[in-house]
């Protein structure tokens, strides 16, 4: 990879082919501004003869929630200048109207997600440029490990790196874990195994629940938001708590 330029790596959602937009095509990006700013999902009520606006923007979630965010990335590279109409189409081939999950070469811990397509192309002799324009980008970007993946030291990042590693707790009677905070609200899935009896109960927030061997979701309980979640459990089995957090 040439250190004085960075690229853009693209996985392919239905494809499962990556791409990398300097190594493999050459394409180095040419702008900073290439994530529009988040913004919030807002709704005030005017109520007649009352002053001002009530805000119950965060009334059902009790959180932020954010609109989907346009992401505009200006690529460009050399070429023969009779190829880049080949060139261009052998891309849209590949990537365009297509979901994808871009990492960028300065942030290597997320990625984005979204339909990307290749717009905005121009073409000076051998220089060609064009837009890799993705629309309607989900409002947050994911760590690229979940909760279960392992970490190493070498590729880690101090400032923006996230340790969420949780692996599988032996429950043996009863045993409390918790989740730390995060950034990105995200429901969890609770994978059960060596599970003696029928069931595993746990309790967070007050409330009680019945997990059974293999997967279990409760669309009301969220990790990774802005506290930290405990869950207590009471039985014998080996719980995991998988999820993949992430960040605006």
């Amino acid at each position: 990879m040439n250190n004085l330029t960075y690229g853009i790596s693209i996985y392919v959602e239905d494809t499962g082919k990556t791409y990398h937009t300097l190594d493999d095509w050459g394409f180095a990006l040419g702008n900073n501004n290439y994530i529009s700013d988040p913004e919030m999902e807002t709704n005030y009520i005017d109520v007649p003869y009352r002053n001002g606006l009530i805000d119950a923007s965060t009334a059902i979630t009790g959180r932020p929630v954010y609109k989907k965010r346009q992401l505009s990335f200006n690529l460009g590279g050399k070429r023969p200048r009779l190829s880049w109409d080949a060139v261009v189409s052998n891309l849209r081939n590949r990537i365009h109207g297509r979901t994808c999950q871009l990492t960028l070469d300065n942030d290597p811990d997320y990625y984005w997600r979204g339909r990307v397509y290749v717009q905005n192309f121009d073409r000076f002799r051998g220089l060609g440029t064009f837009t890799l324009n993705v629309p309607n980008a989900e409002p947050y970007k994911y760590n690229k490990r979940t909760s279960t993946d392992p970490w190493l030291w070498n590729p880690f990042s101090f400032e923006t790196g996230v340790i969420t590693q949780t692996g599988a707790w032996t429950i043996s009677g009863s045993g409390s874990f918790s989740v730390p905070a995060g950034y990105m609200p995200t429901c969890p899935n609770f994978v059960v195994s060596d599970l003696v009896g029928g069931s595993l109960t746990m309790v967070n927030n007050g409330n009680t629940y019945t997990l059974t061997a293999g997967s279990n979701k409760f669309p009301e309980i969220l990790v990774n938001g802005d506290t930290e979640e405990t869950f207590a459990f009471t039985g014998t089995a080996k719980v995991q708590i998988v999820y993949r957090g992430g960040s605006l």
